[in-house]
């Protein structure tokens, strides 16, 4: 991995495990916005992940990790796709990253909005996390991160226009329900395969054993 050449400390493998954890799905998702399949998106992945957390620094720096991802996918994406990395990667070339129409316009319309808005639905609505989990996150209080989850929920509907099931009007409840149509059809084994690879790289720097 060419942009990761420095040692790891053990001690921060936990905070990395971490970080790794969370943003999986947020990688994914920025992932979706290059050309490219699935196996090409995994490396991608892998290389965001692996960079953001040697960048990262200590645990009071998790709430800057979501900036430091994108600023990573516009280093990386871009350069994996012109030089054609992907095609050493696992599966099969012809393989998408998301396959369905719909679940591809979703993912669309988050890369439109701004990092803090799309950052809050993808680790509120597809990673899991509870208000109350990103509000320590974020050094926030729950209300501060409930009033950022609706903003974004209603930037998003805008976003969508005519996606939403029987051209209904792009509404707050439609976003919802289209975001956990969207964790429940989540890769799973892309995730799995993009976390092993990224922290047996991160084990292997530290001089651990795998």
């Amino acid at each position: 991995m060419r942009r990761a050449r420095q040692t790891v400390d053990g001690a921060m493998l936990p905070v990395y495990e971490r970080i790794i954890t969370l943003y999986a799905p947020y990688v994914l998702v920025r992932c979706a916005a290059y050309p490219n399949g699935r196996r090409q998106a995994q490396q991608i992945a892998v290389y965001v992940l692996v960079c953001t957390c040697l960048l990262s620094g200590k645990v009071r720096h998790l709430r800057r990790v979501g900036k430091i991802v994108d600023v990573m996918m516009r280093v990386v994406g871009p350069d994996v796709v012109l030089s054609g990395e992907g095609r050493d990667w696992w599966g099969d070339s012809g393989e998408l990253l998301l396959v369905d129409t719909r679940m591809r316009n979703l993912v669309k319309a988050l890369n439109v909005l701004k990092r803090p808005w799309r950052e809050v639905l993808v680790l509120h609505h597809i990673t899991g996390m509870e208000t109350s989990d990103l509000a320590g996150l974020w050094h926030r209080s729950a209300d501060q991160i409930a009033m950022r989850v609706h903003r974004a929920e209603r930037l998003s509907a805008r976003c969508l226009g005519g996606l939403l099931a029987n051209g209904d009007r792009p509404s707050v409840p439609g976003v919802r329900s289209l975001l956990a149509q969207f964790a429940a059809a989540l890769d799973a084994g892309w995730i799995e395969e993009v976390t092993l690879c990224a922290m047996n790289y991160l084990i292997g720097r530290a001089g651990l054993m795998i």
